[in-house]
């Protein structure tokens, strides 16, 4: 077909729209003055005329769309995007595919995504020789939390923006649902880490105090001139029984820790220790002027649950939302003894029993075998008659009844595995029970755990004696060096004073081999 010019086929166009007119309507309007005089045009060659328009108005489109391609319009030519962001690098990266277009949001999600939870990783790498104790900050079980939450909404807001930028309403959808997929597959288990950390920081909130001076108890400077240089803290084991009222505290032992050099001593105090005389003045001062006494002899471990038991006694011991049976039995040690009290850790049978479940049992060397006491309050079956010789295991059953066994043995024997098995569960926390035992653990100290001392006083406790390179003496004031049924309070006064000073300058306790527990 030979090419025609856009005005001829203009002018053919009106041409047979006319005379279209003229054969549908009786008096057709005027021709335009450049139209020829037409007769009436008969139906074939109207049909004709028609499909003459249609190949006409064909043409002009096919001319129109090859001048729009030779000469595209700045407006209708396609933008060049790129190639689209990967979801990957999305996902790992958020906001950083967004950061030249929308520097502001970019720069937040590259914040709260990547700067942050790369912060928290250092944290953790700086303080991994000391995990546990890190853990036990709310500060910083707050703030972790926080960083996890920041880190998965920021992912799944840069996956949603990113979207935004694709063309293809088919990419854009299959980023927003896969982008979305990933970000909730991460979620999960930062969710669950979420809530196991506001559990710990509660528990600890709870348990832990915020002032260091929480249940001290102190004695004149002339009387323990050394007490500046130590953390005294009184470590507390307590059951009770059908056959008596409330708890009694059968397991007591003073730790002594030098905080210069870190060295420490470990003084057990036999449960039958008897005659306890308090600081003057106070409330069971003046009920017992001349010593502790009941109607069963005035046995050191029932003064706890005296106290608790007695309304007035309660009363006059409440103080830091403390337990009053232990600071009365702080009172009374550190007033007979002669040395300040800085704090107490008291766990019951019940916790005791937990705790080691929750941390997978412990392994103890016996030197020979050891009859076991039945079945006991807060074990959980009936125990065996004996254990060892040997390495044994113990779960929380079996390690209680190890620790309360008599039968074998006397009390200061059993002082004596009481320390053994502190060290060996002291030795065993770690990061790895922490977190894969944390649920076991918090419900364990949930209930079970109280203490005066702060986290930071904790803390170092734990790290001084987990501590391979650390000096640890262990004494118990049992026969020659007291009488549990007859002490005499003065020479004990000046064996604790020994004690400190040979912990602090560092050189051995010369002592009756009997009385060094180990």
């Amino acid at each position: 077909m030979d090419p025609i010019d856009d005005s001829e086929v203009a002018q053919r166009r009106a041409t047979e729209l006319w005379a279209t007119l003229d054969t549908s309507a009786g008096d057709p309007p005027a021709r335009p003055a450049s139209s020829p005089d037409t007769a009436t045009v008969p139906t074939t060659q109207l049909r004709t005329t028609q499909r003459s328009s249609a190949r006409l108005d064909q043409q002009i489109a096919e001319r129109a769309a090859a001048r729009a391609a030779a000469n595209p319009s700045p407006r209708t030519a396609p933008r060049p995007t790129g190639a689209p962001p990967g979801l990957l690098g999305v996902v790992v990266l958020p906001g950083v595919a967004l950061w030249k277009r929308t520097p502001v949001v970019g720069a937040l999600l590259v914040i709260a995504g990547i700067i942050a939870p790369t912060f928290a990783l250092l944290m953790m790498l700086q303080n991994r020789d000391d995990l546990v104790g890190l853990f036990t900050r709310p500060n910083v079980l707050r703030g972790l939390g926080l960083v996890a939450i920041a880190g998965i909404t920021s992912r799944l807001v840069a996956v949603w923006l990113t979207a935004d930028r694709l063309r293809d309403p088919f990419e854009q959808r299959r980023m927003r649902n896969i982008g979305s997929l990933a970000v909730l597959a991460l979620a999960v288990p930062t969710t669950v880490a979420v809530l196991r950390m506001e559990q710990a920081r509660t528990v600890v909130t709870a348990v832990f105090q915020d002032s260091a001076d929480a249940g001290a108890v102190s004695v004149a400077p002339a009387v323990d001139p050394l007490a500046g240089q130590f953390h005294t803290v009184l470590l507390v084991g307590s059951d009770e029984g059908a056959d008596r009222l409330g708890l009694r505290t059968d397991s007591m032992i003073l730790a002594m820790v030098h905080e210069d050099t870190g060295r420490v001593a470990l003084v057990s105090v036999p449960r039958n220790l008897t005659e306890l005389h308090f600081a003057p003045g106070s409330a069971l001062d003046t009920r017992y002027p001349d010593g502790y006494e009941d109607d069963e002899g005035g046995l050191i471990n029932a003064l706890y649950g005296h106290v608790q038991n007695d309304e007035e006694l309660e009363e006059a011991y409440s103080r830091d939302g403390l337990e009053p049976g232990m600071l009365a039995l702080m009172e009374g040690l550190s007033t007979s003894l002669g040395i300040t009290v800085d704090d107490y850790l008291h766990v019951n049978s019940c916790g005791f029993v937990k705790v080691v479940d929750a941390l997978g049992g412990v392994t103890v060397d016996l030197e020979t075998e050891l009859p076991m006491p039945g079945r006991l309050l807060c074990s959980n079956y009936h125990l065996t008659p004996t254990i060892g010789p040997g390495e044994t295991y113990m779960d929380g059953t079996k390690a209680l009844g190890y620790v309360r066994s008599r039968a074998g043995d006397s009390d200061y024997q059993r002082m004596e595995r009481q320390r053994i098995l502190i060290q060996t569960i002291v030795d065993k926390i770690g990061i790895d029970d922490l977190l894969l035992r944390f649920d076991s653990l918090v419900n364990a100290i949930a209930d079970n755990v109280f203490m005066s001392m702060t986290v930071t006083e904790a803390r170092t406790l734990l790290a001084t004696l987990q501590d391979s390179d650390a000096e640890i003496e262990s004494i118990g004031l049992t026969p020659p060096l007291a009488e549990p049924g007859d002490p005499d309070y003065v020479e004990i006064k000046a064996l604790m004073q020994t004690i400190r000073q040979s912990v602090a300058a560092g050189t051995p306790l010369d002592l009756p081999t009997d009385t060094t527990l180990g």
